[in-house]
């Protein structure tokens, strides 16, 4: 009877510890997994706030009265450090880019010659473009709907409504990765619900384009690290003798903002 009750306890006992080492696994997993949260945040938190002082710090060389000392405003690429961080920034005017849910054909068809394609490529790329944020099936004479996608062995078809992201025109028909990589610098999106475009952009069409040629400045910021290089954006107005960041985005993908250069 003893022995019985002995071996009852050992068993008890034993599920007691295993129970009692399911526990400290589980909350060390939560503790980990939680502390790993927090270095993630901490990093986003300090890599934001280096952004946010590379766009002042930008956009007021790019707005400095002083032409030998003010950067240019183009796209070139200058190294600054903040503390120990190495980042890289580019200014650009904010007439230059073009938001591609508003954008006329005329207006892209700019941006092409800009870009010097010939007028064969120019007009597929165009009405690809237009064919991909039209919200019907009819393709235009050089453009492409979903039939023509398929037949191009893609995986999906044209996406029949406004862009969401720039990086999207990489999946036009008709864009590779070359072309995609030179017409970024040129590109915007704005407002996808109608109204008011965020950031209403235009490549030097004149007050006849009905755009509103902004005079603020696109500020590009990548942070070197030796993890993923973080990408991020603002576009900075100056009014009164204060800089105001209108539009932010942060840890935008490098694919979708090539700021390395050529």
């Amino acid at each position: 009877m003893r022995r019985r009750q002995g071996g009852l306890v050992l068993v008890l006992v034993l599920w007691a510890l295993v129970l009692l080492l399911v526990i400290v696994s589980a909350v060390s997993s939560s503790v980990h997994t939680e502390t790993t949260l927090a270095h993630h945040q901490l990093d986003q938190t300090r890599l934001r706030a280096l952004a946010d002082a590379a766009f002042h710090y930008g956009a007021a060389r790019g707005y400095d009265p002083d032409a030998e000392s003010a950067w240019l405003t183009d796209g070139v690429t200058y190294e600054w450090q903040f503390e120990d961080v190495e980042m890289e920034i580019r200014i650009v005017k904010e007439r230059i880019r073009l938001d591609l849910n508003s954008a006329t054909a005329q207006q892209l068809k700019s941006v092409m010659e800009a870009l010097e394609l010939d007028a064969e490529q120019t007009a597929q790329v165009i009405d690809a473009i237009l064919d991909w944020r039209d919200r019907d099936s009819l393709h235009r004479l050089n453009g492409a709907e979903d039939e023509h996608y398929e037949r191009a062995g893609m995986a999906y078809g044209a996406k029949d409504a406004p862009f969401t992201t720039v990086d999207e025109i990489g999946l036009i028909l008709g864009i590779d990765a070359e072309l995609k990589t030179s017409l970024l610098p040129y590109l915007s999106v704005g407002s996808v619900a109608g109204g008011t475009i965020a950031s209403p952009l235009s490549i030097g069409f004149g007050k006849s384009s009905g755009l509103n040629l902004g005079r603020g400045l696109w500020v590009l910021v990548k942070v070197l690290r030796e993890k993923q290089p973080f990408y991020a954006e603002a576009l900075v107005r100056q009014s009164k003798d204060r800089l105001r960041l209108d539009k932010i985005n942060y840890g935008v993908s490098s694919a979708a903002w090539p700021l390395d250069d050529e």
